[in-house]
């Protein structure tokens, strides 16, 4: 799925009334504030609250700060790599979608000044409308738990990241951020109480490279990579009663002739060894995962693994 950037641009002669509250008071009661819209907004299409995730507003608070130091904006700045392995990398393992915003005044930045931008952001982004609404369709996620809100400011510049969490995964073996070629990396865990395991893609991509300011700037949306190997759940032969009454093994396989390529536990549990068959390059893991009795599968994790300095191995189709 694609997302979008909104850059927004506020150029006022005189700066709005400033707020006496300290850095981070004046975060901690932004961020608790857009929480609440992002919850009422979500509220009116009948969908769950997210709750705030700790550890991915860090890693946005993070962000929107190195974007102001290199004067970026959007979902890249100058290390070239892309949202889900910046979160990946910080030591993330589910799935996450990033909404960013961009602010640019002639005046420093005060609390209510601070309070309309981010208002502001939040209204403009669920003012879109289709095809063009990647950051709406982001918020509206029925499928995301959790949200991780980043927020800097600096003279003029206001940056805000939402990184929008799919918490499904229970890791026991949580995977590697960097591998050689000749490695398989292992994972292995457990989706949360009333999901099953649906499948694992694993995309590949060349590896991040430096970007000009100029050339992050003009970037306006991002996807995981079309390359793509797909890998599905053993299938277990079981019994059952012939015409005749006798029992029966039954033996199913996928489309293709594939009995599957990972094992799942008796508890739903997976373990799971990642390949690199496809020489350098950055590896992002997708564990999709189903609710009991539905249809759509859901991406619970953008793990991206760094391999570099190999060459290509071969790879045989099952």
């Amino acid at each position: 799925m694609k997302k979008l950037l909104v850059v927004l641009a506020l150029v006022i002669t005189a700066p709005l009334a400033l707020g006496g509250g300290a850095a981070d008071e004046t975060r901690f009661t932004l961020r608790d504030e857009l929480l609440r819209l992002i919850n009422r907004d979500r509220k009116q299409f009948g969908l769950s609250p997210v709750q705030l995730d700790p550890f991915a507003s860090v890693i946005a608070d993070n962000y929107c700060n190195l974007q102001i130091r290199n004067g970026t904006s959007g979902h890249f700045t100058v290390d070239g790599q892309a949202p889900y392995m910046r979160y990946s990398f910080a030591g993330g393992n589910d799935g996450v979608s990033e909404n960013a915003a961009a602010w640019s005044a002639n005046y420093h930045l005060g609390d209510r000044a601070l309070y309309e931008m981010m208002r502001r952001s939040q209204q403009a982004m669920m003012g879109e409308v289709a095809p063009h609404d990647g950051h709406r369709r982001t918020i509206l996620d029925p499928f995301a738990t959790h949200v991780g809100i980043g927020l800097a400011w600096e003279g003029g510049e206001f940056r805000l990241a939402q990184e929008f969490v799919r918490h499904y995964i229970d890791w026991s073996r949580a995977l590697p951020r960097s591998a050689s070629g000749t490695d398989r990396a292992l994972c292995s865990g457990r989706p949360v109480r009333g999901f099953d395991i649906e499948a694992i893609t694993v995309h590949h991509e060349a590896l991040p490279q430096p970007l000009a300011a100029i050339t992050a700037n003009a970037i306006g949306s991002y996807s995981l990579p079309d390359k793509r190997r797909e890998y599905r759940p053993r299938l277990r032969p079981y019994t059952r009663l012939s015409d005749s009454g006798a029992a029966e093994w039954i033996h199913e396989q996928y489309t293709g002739g594939s009995r599957g390529d990972f094992p799942i536990a008796d508890d739903g549990g997976f373990a799971f060894a990642v390949p690199f068959p496809d020489g350098p390059g950055v590896y992002t893991v997708v564990v999709w995962v189903r609710r009991h009795g539905a249809r759509e599968s859901i991406a619970a994790s953008n793990v991206s693994i760094r391999v570099e300095d190999v060459a290509p191995v071969s790879y045989s189709s099952r």
